[in-house]
């Protein structure tokens, strides 16, 4: 379903100038948000609490550890920040911590809606199960709704070096949880290694449960991976920087209205493009692809969903219409019944008068 933008409300947008404050008070829609990745440096220490864990005394070297600078070297470089938060979500009271804050920040940075993603298979290590991995976090996106008002749903990742029965395993997982939260599933970790061709037999898997896909893809891998992704069946895709100047793969995307995910300022950092220059909005936007705005790690990239579109600003010119229209992408590509997609462009309607 589209929503369509009127002249006058396009008008009326570009009166207010495009500041932070302002961008922070628009109605926000984000789809790819990592929850491990994006945790604020107090939820951390709230969750090393409940078993005892010891984080570094100062913000400043907590904030070091479980970061990513701009000299990271590549995807693999980046994901090494992950490994101090995991090992803090082995419970279902750290879990619940963890969706909690989730919501919390979303609220803060002026979301409306948010999709976190998460891989429950790396909660499993003290006993957990994956079910009880899913439950905790979910509790805490409830709980966190209710107090914040911004609707939060999960997408289950399984991780690309696991076997892809395990992978099967974890979809189905999800499937029991898709009238509590769960709206999609997702690969997540080494594309490098292991491309989207590898992992057929468990995306079959986990679209047989009636999950919808979103897919990391073309991301640290050749823009075959997305082709391959589009022609299992993935409604998203997830980075995609690599279809450019692939113009069979774009095409290819744009005729199955796939979303593209797109997330700056981590691309940057793991090396998935060069620089400023190489990101390919423009180009991606000139196709005519369904492009969305993403954080993808709050915490590992140091960002937020207004500090990305300041950016996008800075350096490719985005103003109010182009937000507005990816913005209705991404309200577009959510993995939600339609009524509450209207509901949401509302939102953004009202925001406007």
């Amino acid at each position: 379903m589209d929503y369509g933008i009127s002249e006058e409300e396009l008008q009326m947008s570009q009166v207010t100038p495009f500041t932070a404050g302002a961008v922070r008070q628009f109605p926000k829609v984000e789809l790819h948000c990592h929850l491990d990745g994006s945790l604020s440096l107090p939820a951390l220490r709230q969750m090393a609490a409940v078993t005892g864990d010891d984080l570094p005394v100062s913000d400043a070297a907590l904030r070091q550890l479980v970061s990513a600078p701009m000299t990271t070297v590549s995807l693999i470089d980046y994901l090494k920040r992950f490994q101090v938060v995991t090992d803090l979500m082995q419970t279902t009271r750290q879990l619940e911590i963890a969706g909690y804050d989730m919501v919390r920040t979303a609220a803060a940075d002026g979301l409306i809606y948010l999709e976190t993603r998460f891989a429950p298979s790396l909660f499993t290590d003290r006993g957990l199960t994956l079910a009880q991995g899913i439950q905790g976090v979910l509790t805490g996106l409830h709980r966190g709704t209710a107090d914040f008002g911004v609707p939060v749903n999960a997408i289950i990742c399984a991780m690309r070096d696991r076997p892809n029965a395990e992978s099967a395993t974890v979809f189905r997982t999800a499937a029991e949880f898709a009238d509590q939260g769960v709206v999609g599933f997702d690969f997540a970790g080494d594309e490098v290694h292991h491309p989207t061709s590898d992992l057929t037999s468990a995306i079959q898997a986990g679209l047989a449960t009636g999950l919808p896909c979103t897919l990391h893809a073309g991301e640290a891998g050749p823009a075959q991976n997305v082709a391959d992704a589009l022609t299992l069946g993935a409604q998203r895709i997830g980075h995609g920087v690599h279809m450019s100047q692939h113009p069979a793969v774009i095409a290819q995307a744009k005729a199955a209205h796939a979303t593209i995910e797109t997330c700056l300022t981590s691309n940057l950092q793991a090396k998935a493009v060069a620089g400023y220059a190489d990101f390919p909005l423009s180009e991606f936007l000139s196709a005519g692809l369904a492009v969305t705005i993403n954080t993808d790690d709050r915490t590992v990239s140091q960002t937020d969903l207004t500090t990305e579109i300041m950016a996008l600003h800075t350096h490719y010119g985005l103003d109010w219409s182009l937000l507005t229209q990816l913005t209705r992408n991404a309200i577009n590509g959510a993995f939600i019944p339609a009524d509450q997609k209207a509901a949401l462009w509302r939102q953004v309607q009202a925001a406007q008068a």
